[in-house]
């Protein structure tokens, strides 16, 4: 740290000292008795100094008080206000500094804050749009088991529909058999009735012919009908598993939505604690700044003090000064009755001789 130049005390206090031991302040003899300082600073403050010893001088001789007197009370009044000053310039710019650190340190938590906000922002719009994620993804999955079971429904009935219909064609075999064994009996039967009712039996065999052929179209369409129903089985079944697998996917989907989640509501919990954590070091450092801010006002308050007690002190140096021009007075009116007595007293001594 660089040492401070020589001040107007120091040499104040170095020619004092000087007069005192009976030597003349020089810029010399004050060089050596600081051990420091140049030519010019210190030629400047030894002419102010000299200046007010003159005037120092003035006011003893008029006054009639002592020049140590007054030197001794200039220099106290001297040291008391530099030391006052100092004092006041040194906590002034303590308390500048600790208000200027206190005031970067709240802008930088009203920072931290203002990012932890944010964030708690962010968190929270997040936590919301898994939220909304979860519900999409329930109601998706509702509509997923309604599907199965309609599927499942659908499943059921065409499984029942198929049944139904492989009954009607069973029954339809039947009935085919039937007529052919009715046909067999018919052409046994009627053989020597043959010649008879030949046309009769024609007509009987057209109108068989056309009901064996509709039986015909109607079990080829119930075996199309048949086969398009074993396609919609296979189709249902088709579904029904991607429909599980869509379910399986969905269900994974909501766990990790919910350990996202779990984990985001953990996370704000912390961020949370955070954002107290700061508030509370915020409040404390306000708690400090309060409390530089009353040391300022208290450090004020003592510095009007000093100052009303150098304003009593000059007080009471113009009480002196009265009293010393009282004194001064009494000392002449003595005076002038010492005269007076001495030509009394002359007087006497020529009457008697």
């Amino acid at each position: 740290m660089a040492r401070p130049g020589v001040t107007y005390l120091d040499v104040s206090n170095a020619a004092q000292q000087l007069v005192a031991a009976g030597r003349t302040p020089t810029i010399e003899t004050i060089r050596i008795a600081l051990g420091t300082g140049s030519n010019s600073t210190l030629g400047i403050h030894l002419k102010t100094w000299k200046s007010k010893q003159d005037s120092t001088q003035q006011i003893a001789t008029k006054e009639n008080i002592p020049e140590e007197l007054i030197s001794a009370l200039k220099g106290v009044w001297e040291r008391v206000m530099n030391q006052s000053e100092d004092r006041i310039q040194a906590i002034e710019q303590e308390t500048q500094q600790e208000l200027i650190q206190l005031k970067q340190e709240v802008q930088r938590l009203q920072k931290d804050n203002a990012h932890w906000q944010q964030q708690y922002q962010q968190t929270k719009q997040e936590r919301d749009g898994f939220a909304h994620e979860k519900s999409v993804i329930e109601q998706l999955l509702a509509n997923a088991k309604i599907e199965i079971a309609t599927s499942s429904e659908k499943f059921t009935g065409a499984e029942q529909q198929n049944k139904e219909k492989q009954a009607r064609i069973d029954e339809l075999h039947r009935q085919h058999q039937q007529v052919q064994a009715n046909l067999e009996h018919y052409r046994a039967a009627s053989l020597e009735q043959r010649l008879t009712d030949q046309q009769r039996y024609e007509q009987q065999q057209k109108q068989l012919e056309q009901t064996v052929q509709q039986v015909n179209q109607e079990l080829a369409q119930l075996r199309g009908e048949n086969l398009a129903f074993q396609q919609q089985y296979q189709q249902a079944i088709f579904e029904n598993n991607s429909l599980k697998t869509q379910l399986d996917k969905l269900h994974a989907q909501h766990e990790a939505i919910t350990t996202r989640l779990s984990d985001t509501v953990s996370d704000l919990a912390k961020k949370t604690q955070d954002q107290q954590h700061w508030q509370e070091q915020f409040k404390i450092l306000q708690t400090k700044y309060d409390e530089q801010n009353n040391l300022f006002i208290d450090t004020k308050t003592q510095n009007v003090m000093m100052q009303q007690q150098v304003q009593t002190i000059k007080n009471e140096l113009v009480e002196l000064r009265e009293q010393n021009k009282i004194l001064a007075h009494e000392k002449w009116v003595l005076g002038q009755e010492k005269a007076q007595l001495y030509g009394q007293l002359k007087q006497l001594e020529s009457g008697i001789n």
